[in-house]
C-alpha cells in the first residue's frame, strides 16, 4: 500500500487573512495552492500519483486566525473512506482545546492530531499543550507536529526546535508522535529525538524540491538507524505527490552535485512499504447492508 502521510484539504477561506497568502507568497510554486485544496483536486492529485490512502491534516491556530475546520476533514474522509484518514487540530492556547479534540475523536471519527508549536505560539513543554498531549494519548490518537521551519513573519522559532519533543517522547512512550518536514532546518535534532524514542517517526513532506538538503537528511536517517521510520509525505496542495516521487527516485537513479545516487530499494521501501499499521492505523472494513 503505498500512502501519502501529509496532505491538506481546505479552501482558501479557511487560510485568510494572513497564512493563506504567505504560502502563495513565499513557499509555494504557481499556480498558487491556497485555491487548490478542494476535494476533488486531492482525489486527483492522489490518483495521478498512485497513492492509496492519504492521511488528511487540519490545521487551526488561534494566533494568525487560521481554521481548516475538523468538520470540513471529516466530511471528505467521510464520503472517501479507503482513501482517506483525517487528522484533527486543536489550539493548545484555546481553553476549549480538550473538548474538541474529544468531539473530533469520538463524534467525528478522526483518528490522529496535528499540532504545530511555531504556527500556533506554544511552547511544547506549556500545561495547555500537556493537557493536549494527555487528551490524545488517552484517545489513541497519533499525533503529527510541524515542529521546524516556517515561512510565517509572526511564527514563534524558539517554539519549533524538534529537541523539545523529547520530553514529550519519553512522557508519552505510547504515543505514536511524527515529526513533519523532518524539522528542518534542524534535521540532526529531528534524527536524536528519533533515535532515542522508538515511538517518534518523521516524514519529508516538502523536501524533495531541494536535492542536496534531501540527500544529507537521507544520510542522517540511515546513519543512525532509523529509515523504517521514515514515511513519505507530500504536503499536497503545496507540492504535488507525483511530482514528489519523481523527485525522490531520482534521487535513485542520479548523482546529486556530484553525490552518489542513493540505493533505490531504500528509497521504494520509504514509498511502498510504509503499511498504516506501522503506526496503529487501518482503513475501517467496509460495511454491507
Amino acid at each position: 500500500m503505498r500512502i501519502d502521510w501529509h496532505s491538506h484539504v481546505w479552501r482558501s477561506e479557511h487560510l485568510e487573512p494572513e497564512w493563506g497568502p504567505e504560502l502563495d507568497a513565499n513557499v509555494a510554486p504557481a499556480p498558487a495552492p491556497s485555491a487548490l485544496g478542494h476535494y476533488d483536486s486531492h482525489l486527483r492529485a492522489m490518483d495521478a500519483a498512485g497513492i492509496d490512502v492519504a492521511i488528511v491534516l487540519a490545521l487551526v491556530s488561534c494566533h494568525v486566525e487560521l481554521e481548516i475546520p475538523n468538520e470540513y476533514v471529516a466530511d471528505f474522509v467521510r464520503a472517501n473512506p479507503t482513501r482517506a484518514i483525517g487528522f484533527a487540530s486543536v489550539d493548545p492556547n484555546d481553553p476549549q482545546a480538550v473538548d474538541k479534540l474529544r468531539y473530533a475523536a469520538t463524534d467525528l471519527g478522526l483518528r490522529g492530531l496535528k499540532l504545530s508549536p511555531p504556527y500556533q505560539g506554544f511552547h511544547p513543554h506549556s500545561p495547555e499543550a500537556w493537557r493536549v498531549y494527555e487528551a490524545a494519548a488517552e484517545l489513541g490518537l497519533v499525533v503529527t507536529f510541524h515542529q521546524g521551519g516556517v515561512f510565517l513573519r509572526r511564527g514563534f522559532l524558539e517554539y519549533a526546535y524538534p529537541s523539545l519533543l523529547d520530553r514529550v517522547a519519553r512522557s508519552f512512550p505510547t504515543m505514536k508522535m511524527i515529526i513533519a518536514h523532518v524539522g528542518q532546518p534542524w534535521v540532526p535534532e529531528t534524527v536524536a529525538v528519533m533515535f532515542k524514542n522508538p515511538n517518534v517517526f518523521t516524514d519529508l513532506s516538502a523536501r524533495y524540491g531541494r536535492p542536496w538538503q534531501l540527500y544529507g537528511i537521507l544520510m542522517n536517517l540511515l546513519d543512525y538507524g532509523v529509515w523504517d521510520r521514515v514515511l513519505f509525505g507530500s504536503d499536497f496542495p503545496i507540492y504535488e505527490p507525483e511530482d514528489c516521487l519523481a523527485r525522490f527516485r531520482t534521487m535513485g537513479r542520479e548523482p546529486t552535485n556530484g553525490l552518489a545516487p542513493i540505493d533505490p530499494a531504500l528509497i521504494d521501501s520509504i514509498i511502498e512499504q510504509r503499511p498504516l499499521s506501522l503506526l496503529g492505523l487501518d482503513i475501517p472494513a467496509p460495511t454491507h447492508p
